[in-house]
């Protein structure tokens, strides 16, 4: 099932047509709360045309977004890291997140380095904490398609070495406003199965600038989430980005600028598009 959420509510794709929902959710989350089977039934209020349709974020607004680095072998050579022992990760409010065709704006305090990741999110449905990696794809709602935009500047000035100094200063070069992209839909686990070997792309303006495949994470996402459960307890509706593969900005150049348009794409599960703007300088 592919669930998406309109400006006109919650809508299931059938065929090149969105069936809009007859439920009182306003996001994939509220209804994850109360089971998201109801989905599969739920009385058809209209259709639209998905090319027509407003698309928003799925989740709405996360409680929790996990985002884990240093995950593909090609980035970590490409960053100059040592390949990690165990999931890298750190966590930020949901605050940033935005629709699948939303604007990025280059945050007026931090607008040159700004960058591009295109990642593999997981969207919790069941809550828990110390989950087992055999137990964790229980706890998976569904995919989707995320953008981890980051100020690196920002995030490297929290940094020695590759280490991080300042855990806040990290977050905030991940969490300026429109910096985590979202979407399409939220695909359900028996669409994709668990073992998964999907073709994931970026293009800025139509260039390639990441392609690899989901296979090549170095952890997997039930060992991602089992990690990261022994610590952070994993709520209902929080997303889990699953990092990022090589090709970044940050070691290629091509930092992002105004005009931008930025194409994230992952096989079966569809893509975001996002044009990118500079934002108002905030008042005196």
């Amino acid at each position: 099932m592919r669930l998406y959420r309109t400006s006109e509510g919650l809508a299931r794709a059938e065929a090149d047509e969105l069936a809009l929902l007859d439920l009182p959710h306003h996001n994939v989350t509220d209804l994850l709360a109360d089971g998201i089977e109801q989905a599969r039934h739920a009385r058809v209020r209209g259709r639209i045309a998905i090319e027509d349709a407003v698309l928003l974020p799925p989740v709405g607004v996360p409680q929790t977004v996990v985002i884990a680095g240093a995950n593909y072998h090609d980035h970590v050579v490409e960053a100059g890291l040592p390949i990690p022992e165990a999931p890298v990760f750190i966590t930020t409010s949901g605050a940033s997140v935005t629709g699948p065709h939303d604007t990025i704006w280059l945050p007026a305090e931090a607008p040159l380095e700004v960058d591009y990741e295109g990642e593999l999110a997981v969207v919790i449905g069941r809550a828990g904490r110390g989950i087992s990696v055999a137990d964790a794809w229980d706890h998976v709602a569904g995919l989707m398609v995320a953008n981890d935009v980051s100020a690196r500047d920002v995030q490297l000035a929290a940094m020695t070495n590759g280490v991080v100094t300042d855990i806040e200063g990290v977050r905030r070069g991940k969490s300026f406003p429109h910096f985590k992209p979202l979407g399409p839909a939220l695909v359900t686990v028996e669409e994709t199965g668990t073992e998964l070997d999907l073709s994931i792309r970026t293009l800025v303006n139509g260039e390639t600038r990441q392609e690899s495949r989901t296979n090549q994470m170095i952890f997997s996402v039930a060992e991602i989430i089992a990690h990261v459960s022994v610590t952070v307890p994993l709520m209902v509706g929080d997303v889990v980005l699953t990092g990022t593969p090589g090709g970044v900005a940050l070691a290629r150049g091509g930092y992002l600028r105004p005009g931008d348009l930025v194409t994230v794409e992952i096989e079966g599960l569809g893509r975001l598009r996002n044009l990118v703007r500079a934002a108002p300088a905030p008042p005196l």
